[in-house]
C-alpha cells in the first residue's frame, strides 16, 4: 500500500497535481487487507462509463493498459470496438446492453479485442445507469483481463489510485472497506479517517439519521432502492459543508458475504454553470419580450404620424381653402418634427450603447437651459392645459455641460410629466444649489409609479403602465437616455414618487461649475443675403428631389436634378453649380466618391457640397470631412437650417 503523503509532497490524481498541507498528524497506511477486499470483490482492473447509446465517456488507466486503446483514442467511441467484427455484425454489443437495462445489470465472460488486434479473455459486469425519471442514462462497466491469471497487486493499486471519481466499498451494515483518493479529495477525509465507520458520516442530515434504516431495509426485503441506479444526491464534506454530487451504486457478493460499491462524482460546477445557464436563458427570454413590446410599440408609434399626415394630405388634395391647407400644412410639419425626434431617440440610444456619444461641454448658466427645454415642451403644455412652475434664477448657477444634450434632458422629463399627468395638472421645474452640486427636478401631479417599478423604469424599453404608455406613445427610450446622458456628465438621476395617482419627482444632481470671470455674448456677424444660387440636386428618391427642387426654385435659385453618382458628374460638369445637394447612399457610385471627383475638377471645386442622407453617425460625417464634404445634414431636413447655407453660397 502506499503511505499518506508528508506535509508538502505532491499527489497526482487523474493528471492533475495536488499537494497536502500540514494538517495535523499524519493518517497511518491502508491495510493490504482492505484493499485486496476491493480488488477480489469488484474484479476491476477496468472501470468506464458508456452513455445511454453505449459511447465510451470515462476511461481509467486499468481500461488503458488492458486494452491498449488511450482514453484520448477511445472516449467518444462506440464500445463495440472491444468486440470482434463477428460479434458485431452479430449485433452482441447491443444485445448485452439491452440485457443490462431489462435486468439492472448483466455479468459475462468473453473474447475482447485490443487495440493491436490480440485478444484476451473478459470477465465483465455491466450496471444500467438510471436517471432520476426512472430512464437509463448510461452504463458503468467493471471489467477483468483473465487471461493471463491474477495481475500483479501493485497495478491494480495504481488503476483505484488514479480514477478521477470516489470510489467507496461498503460492507452490508454500511461500515466503509474502502475509500480511494479521489474519494480524499472529494471529501476532503484521509482514508484513515474514514475506513471502519458508518458511510453515513458523509451525508447531511436528514440522509444521515435515515441511512441504517435504508440498509434494514434491504437486508430484511432484498427491495435495493439505489442499486444499479445513477442518481443526484448531497455530500457532506469534512469541513461541514454539502456539495451536489452523482452517485452509481453496486453489489457484489464475497465469501457469502454482501458488499456495495459507489462510484462518486462532484458536480458542483456544472451544476454552478447549469444555474448560470438557467439564469442567462431566462435574461434572454424578458429581453426578447421586452423587445417584440418595442417593436410593437416602434410600429404603432410610426403608423400615428404617418396616419396624420395622410389624412392631411388628402384633405389638402381635396379642398383649395387655404384656411384648411394651412392647418394640413401645420399637421405635417408638426408630425414629420415628432418623426425626427423618434429616429433621433433610437440614433442616440445606439450612440450611447457603443460608447460613440461625444459632449461638447462648456460652462453655461442653467436658467437659459430650463428655459429652452420648458419652451420646446411648450406645445404638448398647452395642448393639455398643465400649469408650469419654473424656479431657476438666471446667472446664479453654472455647469459645465453641453448645452444641447442638457435640454434634451429636461426636455425627455418634461414631455413624460406632460403625456403622464390628466389634462390641466401641474408641473414644476426647478434648479437649486444643494452643497456641491446642481439639482433640477421635475415633479407632477400625474399618474405616480408603483414603488416596485422605480428601479425599472431607466431600463431600456421599460415603461410604467404598457396599455396608458400605449395610448400616450413613446418608445420607452426616454429615461434610459436621461440617465445615460446625466451619467456621461458625471451626474445622476433618481426617480421618487408615493405611488400610483401620487405624481413623480425626478432628481437630476450635477457637479456645480465656477461662475465665469468674464462673461459676455457672443455676436456672430450678420451675413448680407446673396444673390440666388445655381443648385444641383443629386439623390435617387425622385420625389424628394423634385420636391425639393420646386422649393429652391420658388426661392428663386436656379435647380438642376441628377437621380444617380454618375449623372450628378456629367450634370455638373455642363451646370458648374454653386451648392451640391448631395445623397450618400447612390447607385452606381456612392457620394462619397462624386464628392471626391468634384473637388478634383473645375466644376467642383469651388462648389459647397451638403450632404442630405439618411446616415447620423459620427463615422458617417467623418467620411464627409474626409471626402471634401462642407456640411452634413441628416434627413428629413430642416430647411431653416438649409437656407442659410444656400444663401451664403452664391
Amino acid at each position: 500500500m502506499p503511505e499518506v503523503p508528508k506535509a508538502g509532497e505532491e499527489v497526482r490524481i487523474a493528471g492533475c497535481q495536488m499537494s497536502r498541507a500540514d494538517d495535523g498528524p499524519q493518517a497511518p497506511s491502508t491495510s493490504e487487507d482492505r484493499y485486496r477486499l476491493l480488488v477480489e470483490g469488484t474484479g476491476d482492473y477496468a472501470l468506464f462509463l458508456l452513455d445511454a447509446a453505449g459511447r465510451v465517456e470515462t476511461w481509467n488507466a486499468g481500461a488503458e493498459r488492458i486494452s491498449g486503446y488511450p482514453a484520448a483514442e477511445i472516449v467518444g467511441r462506440h464500445v463495440a470496438c472491444l468486440f470482434s467484427p463477428e460479434d458485431v455484425a452479430d449485433g452482441l454489443p447491443g444485445r448485452r446492453l439491452e440485457s443490462a437495462v431489462a435486468d439492472g445489470r448483466v455479468e459475462f465472460e468473453g473474447w475482447q479485442f485490443r487495440k493491436d488486434g490480440s485478444r484476451y479473455w473478459a470477465h465483465a459486469i455491466v450496471t444500467v445507469l438510471i436517471d432520476g425519471a426512472g430512464r437509463p442514462s448510461g452504463f458503468a462497466v467493471i471489467c477483468r483481463d483473465l487471461s493471463g491469471g491474477m495481475q500483479s497487486e501493485e497495478v491494480l493499486r495504481s488503476v483505484l489510485d488514479n480514477v478521477v471519481d470516489g470510489i467507496i466499498t461498503i460492507d452490508e451494515m454500511g461500515i466503509v472497506q474502502s475509500f480511494n483518493p479521489a474519494a480524499e479529495k472529494i471529501f476532503g477525509y484521509w482514508a484513515a479517517e474514514v475506513l471502519g465507520r458508518n458511510v453515513s458520516m458523509l451525508m447531511p442530515e436528514p440522509h444521515r439519521s435515515e441511512h441504517d434504516g435504508y440498509i434494514e431495509n434491504f437486508r430484511r426485503t432484498g427491495r435495493a432502492r439505489i442499486i444499479g441506479i445513477g442518481r443526484e444526491v448531497t455530500g457532506r464534506r469534512n469541513d461541514g459543508s454539502t456539495f451536489p454530487m452523482e452517485l452509481a451504486v453496486g453489489e457484489f457478493r464475497l465469501n457469502g458475504r454482501r458488499f456495495f460499491t459507489g462510484i462518486v462524482r462532484d458536480i458542483t460546477e456544472r451544476k454552478r454553470l447549469e444555474h448560470e445557464v438557467r439564469r442567462r436563458v431566462s435574461e434572454l427570454a424578458e429581453s426578447d419580450r421586452r423587445k417584440d413590446e418595442f417593436l410593437a410599440m416602434l410600429a404603432h408609434e410610426l403608423r400615428n404620424p404617418l396616419a396624420a399626415i395622410s389624412s392631411a394630405m388628402q384633405l389638402t388634395g381635396r379642398f383649395a381653402d387655404e384656411e384648411e391647407s394651412e392647418w394640413s400644412m401645420d399637421v405635417i410639419n408638426r408630425q414629420v418634427r415628432h418623426l425626427s425626434r423618434l429616429i433621433d431617440d433610437l440614433l442616440d440610444v445606439s450612440r450611447i450603447t457603443r460608447g460613440k456619444i461625444e459632449l461638447r461641454k462648456e460652462v453655461v448658466d442653467v436658467a437659459p437651459i430650463v428655459a429652452g427645454a420648458v419652451e420646446a415642451t411648450r406645445p404638448l403644455l398647452d395642448e393639455r392645459q398643465h400649469q408650469v412652475t419654473v424656479a431657476a434664477d438666471p446667472g446664479q448657477m453654472w455647469l459645465e455641460a453641453d448645452p444641447t444634450r442638457l435640454e434634451q434632458i429636461l426636455s425627455n422629463l418634461l414631455n413624460n410629466a406632460a403625456k403622464y399627468t390628466d389634462n390641466g395638472g401641474r408641473i414644476w421645474v426647478t434648479a437649486s444649489l444643494e452643497g456641491p452640486d446642481v439639482v433640477l427636478r421635475v415633479r407632477d401631479t400625474g399618474m405616480g409609479i408603483p414603488p416596485e417599478k422605480l428601479p425599472q423604469m431607466f431600463e431600456l424599453f421599460a415603461q410604467g403602465d404598457r396599455t396608458l404608455a400605449r395610448s400616450e406613445g413613446g418608445l420607452g427610450i426616454g429615461l434610459t437616455l436621461v440617465r445615460a446622458l446625466t451619467e456621461l456628465h458625471g451626474g445622476s438621476v433618481t426617480a421618487a414618487s408615493d405611488g400610483p395617482g401620487k405624481g413623480t419627482e425626478f432628481a437630476i444632481r450635477l457637479p456645480a461649475a465656477d461662475r465665469p470671470g468674464g462673461h459676455s455674448e457672443r455676436v456672430r456677424p450678420s451675413r448680407a443675403r446673396r444673390a440666388p444660387s445655381r443648385v444641383l440636386i443629386v439623390d435617387d428618391n425622385v420625389d424628394l428631389a423634385r420636391s425639393l427642387a420646386r422649393l429652391l426654385t420658388l426661392l428663386g435659385h436656379e435647380v438642376r436634378m441628377a437621380y444617380d453618382g454618375e449623372a450628378g458628374l456629367e450634370e455638373a460638369r455642363s451646370f458648374r453649380p454653386d451648392v451640391v445637394l448631395l445623397d450618400i447612399g447612390l447607385p452606381r457610385m456612392d457620394g462619397y466618391q462624386v464628392a471626391r471627383l468634384l473637388r478634383e475638377e473645375d466644376c467642383g471645386r469651388d462648389a459647397r457640397i451638403i450632404a442630405i442622407t439618411g446616415y447620423g453617425h459620427d463615422e458617417d460625417r467623418r467620411r464627409s470631412r474626409e471626402a471634401g464634404i462642407d456640411y452634413h445634414l441628416v434627413k428629413p431636413i430642416d430647411y431653416r437650417s438649409l437656407m442659410p447655407l444656400l444663401e451664403s453660397a452664391a
